[in-house]
């Protein structure tokens, strides 16, 4: 019996010595996700005020050239994508505040821009080249070139330079003295929307 239980138990020890190793494994799924991220920010100049208020100002405008930093908007931009930036008014005219029956025509007013960011190369985005009217429809006033324009709020700095009867670029080419406009606070809002390539 001995034998037997010894012949038995070496039969075993041979099974366990020629037998296959058993491999595992484990799975680990790995994820990635990208959010998008589209920040405008409009850091000086959030309220445009006008007032005119002698012949020269309604002959020749305010702010000829766009250099009084009292007429511009700073805006930052932080995308992880390329990206626009559009520009429009909410309505069809500047409407009275003191009588809502007047109106001022909005290409009155005008703008361009320029950059100091960090980015500041003109590869990274096509600007107006001459001074755009503004309007209630929206205008591309940053195109970003594919593959150049995202960023941080650093290398995408820009500024608004606002300006009021000059009759330059698209703006009106009559001045607000021959357009015998009725005096009075007209008002509108413009909107600036970040917009992704």
């Amino acid at each position: 019996m001995r034998k037997l239980f010894f012949a038995a138990a070496m039969l075993l020890l041979s099974q366990a010595g020629f037998g296959q190793a058993v491999n595992d494994q484990a799975i680990i799924p790995v994820s990635v996700t990208l959010n998008s991220i589209l920040r405008l920010t409009v850091v000086s100049g959030g309220n445009i005020d006008f007032v005119v208020n002698t012949i020269d100002q309604y002959t020749s405008g305010i702010n000829t050239g766009g250099g009084d930093a009292r007429y511009q908007t700073n805006f930052t931009v932080s995308a992880s994508q390329d990206f626009n930036v559009t520009i429009r008014a909410e309505d069809a005219n500047f409407l009275g505040q003191d009588n809502a029956a007047n109106t001022m025509p909005l290409n009155n007013v005008g703008l361009d821009l320029s950059e100091s960011g960090s980015g500041n190369d003109p590869a990274n985005w096509a600007l107006p080249a001459a001074v755009l009217a503004l309007t209630n429809g929206a205008q591309n006033i940053v195109t970003g070139v594919a593959g150049a324009a995202a960023g941080g709020a650093d290398k995408n700095n820009f500024t608004i330079r606002w300006r009021l009867g000059t009759s330059e670029g698209a703006m009106n080419a009559s001045s607000l003295l021959a357009q015998s406009l009725t005096p009075d606070r007209y008002i509108t809002n413009v909107f600036l929307e970040l917009v992704p390539k």
